[in-house]
């Protein structure tokens, strides 16, 4: 079939490669500038011309070239035509179905009948091959479209684009606006309509509304009564916690002690009981044991105390800590002064701590 047509339209392209020569693309009769004065048109029709030998030659891509350079100098639809013709047979619908349908478009009434009807058989294959793809804008009509990076013309985007069967991009753009990408899966034979609507950028510059440059930055003022946050400190809380470190670091040496000064206990009072002895009505040559008894469970019970009293106060200040570090509102910034220190006497024991910020 497609060999067939490629017969026919190598008579064809003769009829159309005479018109070529002499009128526009509406048919319109112009006379030809002097030799030396050679237009775009005449350099086109020269082209044309050398592409429909090549064309009837079997040079197809040649020819395509040829038409191609031709088509680049003057829009016409005897040139789309063969071009599209070409195209076609070379096994490139998407830009062949492009050109025939400009040539569809376009076509003269000087052209037969017959043979229109064969330009638009023909456009019908390449249809057949291509998906077909109408590009509509809502809010802004003259934006730049690309597929897969090539930008789609004006002209084609008042029609109809022809896209390969496959995956594609189509990205719409225009300046001002947001860009968009769209993912296009094409099918032979398919139509799909794209209606999009571009979303204006926002202003970020000099001069937009209510976003001053960066000249145009004005210092803050408070408001009456209002205090600056300051950054939190974290000296209170490494101040805190160390001081908890040295309070659990006391009632650890103070539970050793009390530990010791009870196994000493223990052993005076096994001593008195081998001798058959008790502190009660205690004999004379007892009595120097039972003081020392006396003064060792008095040892054990101030160990004891202050090393509850330690571990109580070392917890304290570990809570302290972590209530500063994690309570929202203002911390002080000034430096802390802390210290923390136990104190013993024959009552009891103490720790101490004092500290400033």
């Amino acid at each position: 079939m497609r060999r067939a047509l490629h017969t026919g339209w190598l008579a064809m392209s003769l009829v159309l490669g005479s018109t070529a020569a002499t009128t526009s693309a509406r048919g319109e009769v112009r006379a030809k500038p002097a030799p030396s004065e050679e237009s775009e048109r005449d350099r086109a029709v020269r082209d044309f011309q050398e592409g429909r030998r090549a064309h009837m030659a079997g040079r197809l891509e040649e020819a395509e070239l040829l038409y191609l350079r031709a088509w680049s100098r003057m829009k016409s639809y005897d040139i789309a035509t063969n071009l599209g013709q070409v195209q076609l047979l070379l096994n490139k619908p998407a830009s062949a179905a492009k050109h025939l349908a400009f040539a569809v478009r376009t076509v003269g009434p000087e052209v037969e009948p017959e043979r229109v009807a064969q330009m638009q058989a023909l456009l019908a294959e390449a249809k057949a091959q291509v998906g077909t793809l109408r590009v509509r804008g809502t809010n802004v009509p003259d934006a730049e479209v690309l597929v897969d990076g090539a930008r789609v013309s004006a002209e084609e985007l008042r029609h109809q684009v022809y896209l390969e069967p496959g995956q594609h991009v189509l990205v719409i753009r225009r300046a001002g606006y947001e860009e968009a990408m769209i993912r296009v899966v094409a099918a032979a034979g398919s139509h799909e309509e794209i209606t999009t609507e571009l979303r204006p950028k926002m202003a970020t510059g000099r001069g937009a509304a209510n976003a001053p440059g960066t000249g145009d930055a004005k210092p803050k003022t408070l408001a009456a009564g209002a205090r600056v946050e300051e950054e939190r400190s974290w000296v209170p809380v490494i101040a805190l916690g160390a001081a908890s470190a040295v309070g659990l670091g006391v009632a650890v040496g103070f539970t050793v002690a009390s530990n010791a000064a009870s196994a000493d206990l223990r052993a005076q009072r096994s001593a008195l009981w081998h001798a058959g002895s008790d502190c009660i009505d205690a004999l004379d040559e007892r009595a120097t044991a039972c003081r020392e008894l006396r003064r060792t469970a008095a040892r054990v019970d101030v160990h004891a105390n202050a090393a509850r009293l330690a571990y109580v106060t070392s917890g304290a200040l570990a809570v302290a800590a972590l209530t500063y570090a994690i309570w929202p509102g203002e911390r002080p910034a000034r430096a802390v002064s802390l210290r923390a220190g136990p104190g013993l006497d024959a009552g009891g024991a103490s720790i101490a701590v004092v500290g400033s910020w």
